[in-house]
């Protein structure tokens, strides 16, 4: 599954100059797990996580 998420933000920023992969991967996952149970004020972060992943 972290697979999936890292290819989908792979998509969204491969085309962001000077942007480190590896601290996309790195917000990514842990953007995941935040948003298996979040807070109240991050509800809003995790729908567009969401809308980054699922396309």
């Amino acid at each position: 599954m972290i697979g999936l998420i890292a290819s989908g933000l792979f998509l969204v920023f491969p085309s962001i100059p000077g942007a480190d992969l590896s601290l996309f991967q790195q917000l990514n996952r842990e953007l995941g797990a935040l948003c298996q149970q979040p807070p109240a004020q991050a509800i809003r972060v995790c729908r567009l996580h969401a809308r980054l992943v699922n396309g």
